[in-house]
């Protein structure tokens, strides 16, 4: 049975003006290689009943993309918080970490996605603890990038920080191989990772890691039901991973929305409610 929500907030989207900065991805042979600026994404969501976005940095180290989507959200208040891109194991991050709250008010967390080709270890290292760490004093959050294979590693990290109570969020299940229904290792490793309290995870970024010409939902659900179990509906939230959804054929918000609810609306209302709304509000102090 259908249940009504309210007050959705979508804790995955992005924003981007091709003039205004360098961006190694997307490339110019993609269809989504066009600006996607807060009018598109509030065109896109009108018919759903998300109120409220996070905004996810696409760029490694750019303080200078947090203070543009900070100006965008004075102009668009549906832009709650904004995870910035910068680095937890720069020599200077608390430093640079400081000046970046100044600037920014609605900074909730940060992202950094590593090469792991030229850095395998990078998970490992200890000064991405110490600085994971450091993130928590200033009440922040980390998001984690990651493919099934970075996901041991990741534990490891989760178990390092843990104790301070840092907090850590999976994006997009760690981009599963749902387009040749591959479940292993990927759901071991996920159980493992979810044995520490401090790590939650998004139901994001689904359809781009599915066949993007002809997904259907019941391609997704057995890993979102694996996500469900292990997490619990209390560490698991919604992201349209918005325009990125946009690559896969015929796939715009609306439609990754209404795949999310039915993958969830076996779900008491309570349930829901949180994984659309008050998970992500409370992980990242909304």
């Amino acid at each position: 049975m259908a249940v009504s929500l309210d007050n959705v907030l979508d804790a995955h989207c992005h924003l981007w003006e091709l003039g205004r900065f360098k961006y190694p991805w997307p490339t110019p042979d993609m269809t989504i290689h066009q600006d996607h600026l807060p009018q598109d994404l509030q065109q896109a969501m009108k018919d759903t009943p998300v109120t409220d976005v996070i905004f996810v940095q696409c760029l490694n180290d750019s303080p200078e993309e947090a203070e543009w989507v900070m100006s965008l959200a004075r102009q668009f208040p549906f832009i709650r918080g904004i995870v910035a891109g910068l680095d937890p194991s720069h020599p200077q991050f608390e430093s640079r970490l400081v000046l970046l709250k100044e600037a920014v008010p609605l900074l909730v967390g940060l992202r950094h996605i590593p090469n792991f080709q030229d850095h395998p270890d990078y998970l490992l290292r200890e000064d991405l603890a110490a600085g994971i760490i450091a993130l928590q004093k200033h009440n922040l959050t980390f998001d984690l990038l990651l493919r099934p294979q970075q996901l041991e590693a990741a534990g490891v990290l989760a178990g390092r920080v843990s104790q301070v109570g840092a907090k850590l969020v999976v994006d997009h299940l760690a981009k599963p191989d749902i387009a040749a229904s591959k479940m292993d290792p990927w759901r071991q490793h996920m159980s493992s990772l979810a044995r520490h309290p401090n790590v939650f995870c998004k139901l994001s970024g689904l359809v781009t890691e599915a066949h993007l010409e002809k997904w259907q939902v019941d391609d997704f659900r057995p890993y979102v039901e694996h996500v469900l179990s292990v997490f619990g509906a209390e560490r698991v939230m919604f992201g349209s991973d918005w325009p990125v959804c946009r690559l896969a054929a015929n796939t715009d918000y609306d439609r990754v929305f209404s795949t999310f609810r039915q993958l969830l609306h076996h779900l008491p209302h309570h349930q829901q409610e949180m994984i659309f709304s008050t998970n992500a509000r409370t992980f990242y102090n909304i």
